[in-house]
């Protein structure tokens, strides 16, 4: 059995984890990808296998908070929007049918209080702005968006989604971010490249199934 993972790689990876996570109380998930064949290169499930056999980065679903509003952002701009684009950043209570109401707030409730760019809210983070556009383009966008880059888990068309309030393993949101860091192709993440008999003869060999899905551009 022929596999992706780099010993040099996986060794870097465990020996950062060791060194910065001594809390004995703390767990930690993380994948090492190659974009341009979406091979896993490393990948650890936990802090030590001995005492958990648990894979969180690949079983575990976890809210992944802001890290969506790449995914967002992307959408808006293929939907016409520019990185200069602007909405009012301002504490705000969003009011939908049926009397529902939202109030999503800025870390440590800062607010610009003044029309922002979409560049700076990607650089500040900004949750009113990425609310308004979610609205904005429609909450299908988003989904829709998610899906075609590659992440499995039916998504909820919901006014905090870009907010990253859905639940979604490590491995899984990897899809989307490989499609990012490779110029808009969706790839297979795989660790299996080849496997052989003892003979040598080739029972299973890695296909390229990469798909362009988002604008290079």
């Amino acid at each position: 059995i022929y596999t992706s993972f780099d010993k040099n790689i996986q060794m870097s990876l465990e020996k950062s984890i060791n060194k910065n996570i001594t809390d004995e109380e703390l767990q930690v998930a993380s994948v090492v990808i190659d974009p341009k064949t979406g091979n896993i290169m490393a990948l650890t499930g936990g802090k030590d296998y001995t005492k958990s056999q648990y894979n969180r980065a690949s079983t575990m679903k976890r809210q992944v908070g802001s890290t969506m509003k790449p995914l967002l952002y992307y959408a808006a701009l293929e939907n016409g929007m520019t990185s200069s684009s602007t909405f009012l950043s301002q504490e705000t209570t969003f009011v939908f049918s049926q009397n529902d109401t939202y109030s999503p707030q800025n870390f440590n409730q800062k607010y610009a209080n003044k029309e922002i760019t979409m560049a700076a809210a990607l650089s500040y983070s900004d949750n009113i702005y990425a609310v308004k556009t979610h609205l904005f383009l429609g909450e299908d966008t988003l989904v829709e968006t998610a899906k075609r880059m590659g992440i499995e888990k039916d998504l909820p068309a919901i006014p905090s989604l870009p907010l990253g309030t859905a639940e979604i393993s490590m491995r899984d949101f990897a899809n989307a971010y490989t499609a990012l860091a490779s110029n808009g192709y969706k790839r297979d993440l795989s660790v299996i490249l080849k496997v052989t008999d003892m003979h040598g003869n080739v029972l299973y060999e890695k296909k390229d199934n990469s798909t362009q899905v988002l604008n290079s551009n």
